[in-house]
């Protein structure tokens, strides 16, 4: 598999994970509940285990985007910042 058509898997996992997976039910409730954020971030993983496998990228993954989701429920960072920091995560994951 070459970089490029990874990079694409992971961007097809980014979104998925954010968006497909997410109900809303968690959308709203992350914001006030470090339980809901965290199963939010479990469920974003799993496009990613389907990818990569178990492997030590998706505890970077994982952390990355509770931290990152975190700082855009405490209204530290926006949307569009929010989402930069996650494809940077992505790209940094494929030179790991």
């Amino acid at each position: 598999m070459t970089i490029f058509e990874l990079l694409f898997l992971l961007i097809i996992s980014h979104l998925f994970g954010d968006y497909v997976l997410q109900v809303d039910y968690i959308a709203k409730t992350k914001v006030n509940n470090l339980y809901h954020l965290f199963v939010h971030c479990i469920l974003y993983l799993l496009p990613f285990y389907f990818v990569l496998g178990f492997h030590p990228h998706l505890i970077v993954i994982l952390i990355s985007h509770f931290i990152i989701d975190l700082g855009k429920c405490k209204g530290k960072i926006n949307y569009v910042l929010d989402q930069i920091l996650h494809y940077i995560v992505l790209i940094g994951v494929l030179f790991i």
